[in-house]
């Protein structure tokens, strides 16, 4: 992971003090409802409300980094062991919720063991597969665990041979789920037919590349992973790898020189694709920087610059639930010294244009977004949990197909 996304980690009291101050002041009070020196309407927007609402985790939940949801209401997050010290009765590193977000309950592992989490896929809304790592760092430190009947009971399956850690996981089907696996200074794709119970190591991801964002797999067999290829000390360039057939073999894609760490991606079509990150380039440090966004028409072999949303300075994460609508979420940096807070902006117009959104309760860098529905999203980031209503677009603009909902 590169280092600047330790922002996603700020919290404290301090912390929610001066996010909440600094959210009144520029136009979200503490209720929710913007100030009368509100910016102007946009298509679909609900007046005077706010179009990202967040609220905090349940008690004892650690942070949260990855989400995803089977329907428009069955959702589940997951993240790593905290807050430090740890409450008496363990900490909970599984959220849920059966209400599209209204109202999220910690569900647990069993096993003897807290692990941590990073990544997460729920192909049904009784069946969902979780990876991480045990913490410990050593081969066979990879961890798989997975429900089928809805979280009421999470036990661990069989990880990867070998892994230091599974760091994400994609399912089309219970039958179908590839998952990256980190070795250390070796990365590769697995693949498992029967739900995380065997897995089968597939190609390794080009030589140096660093992922730093989730997987995405769409129609075809395409997958692709945004990161960085590491180019000196504490430096990295953003970089794409991309698979053809599923993960049977890695390339790097072709993307401009000298851009910045690339952390999130998201498809309106097989072969039209977004990806963005930060323009920092620092991946040992927090840098407060402004967002890169790039655009693909090939499937992802090749980038080219597109239009940045202003309201969002770092992308962490991007998802297209139709071919106009995409929204992607982050951080807003203000103040000097800058503070990290929630950031949402949304596309109706397939991610050629986006529009910051209003936010309320969300004093916390937004780090992984889910969108089952093209009426509204689910977004995670340390304590936080976010519902994003979606702009809809003009009916005259809207397609017959459909796009690719990511998680």
């Amino acid at each position: 992971m590169p280092g600047h996304r330790g922002a996603r980690g700020r919290g404290g009291g301090l912390f929610l003090l001066l996010a909440a101050v600094l959210l009144t002041a520029s136009g979200c009070s503490l209720t929710g409802h913007p100030s009368s020196t509100s910016s102007p309407r946009v298509l679909g927007e609900p007046k005077g409300t706010a179009l990202a609402v967040g609220q905090p985790a349940p008690s004892g939940t650690g942070p949260l980094g990855a989400v995803s949801c089977a329907d428009p209401t069955h959702c589940w997050a997951v993240g790593v062991t905290g807050p430090n010290p740890a409450p008496a009765g363990g900490t909970t590193v599984i959220v849920a919720t059966k209400d599209a977000g209204k109202t999220w309950e910690p569900q647990q592992v069993t096993g003897g063991s807290t692990p941590q989490l990073s990544g997460i896929s729920c192909p049904t809304k009784l069946a969902c597969i979780a990876v991480g790592t045990n913490g410990a760092s050593l081969p066979g430190s990879g961890v798989v665990v997975t429900t089928q009947d809805g979280g009421a009971s999470w036990a661990p399956a069989v990880a990867p041979s070998s892994a230091l850690t599974v760091a994400t996981v994609t399912c089309t089907s219970t039958a179908d789920c590839t998952a990256l696996v980190s070795q250390g200074t070796v990365m590769w794709s697995a693949h498992s037919a029967d739900f995380g119970q065997t897995w089968q190591q597939e190609g390794d991801l080009p030589p140096g590349f660093v992922a730093s964002g989730q997987l995405l797999c769409v129609a075809g067999g395409t997958c692709l992973v945004p990161g960085y290829m590491p180019t000196g000390n504490g430096q990295g360039e953003g970089a794409v790898a991309l698979s053809t057939d599923g993960g049977q073999t890695w390339a790097l894609a072709t993307v401009p020189s000298g851009i910045g760490v690339l952390q999130s991606v998201a498809c309106t079509a097989p072969s039209e694709c977004l990806v963005a990150g930060s323009t920092a380039t620092t991946v040992s440090d927090v840098v407060p920087a402004k967002s890169q966004v790039l655009a693909s028409t090939d499937g992802g072999h090749t980038w080219a610059p597109a239009h940045g949303p202003s309201a969002v300075d770092d992308v962490y994460a991007m998802a297209c639930p139709s071919p106009e609508q995409c929204a992607m979420v982050g951080t807003k940096w203000i103040g000097f010294p800058a503070i990290a807070l929630g950031a949402v902006a949304q596309s109706i117009d397939g991610g050629g244009t986006f529009k910051g959104s209003r936010v309320a309760y969300v004093p916390i860098t937004l780090t992984a977004l889910a969108c089952p529905s093209t009426v509204a999203c689910v977004a995670v980031g340390g304590d936080t949990l976010a519902r994003i209503t979606l702009l809809q677009p003009k009916p005259s603009a809207r397609s017959s197909g459909t796009g690719s909902a990511t998680s």
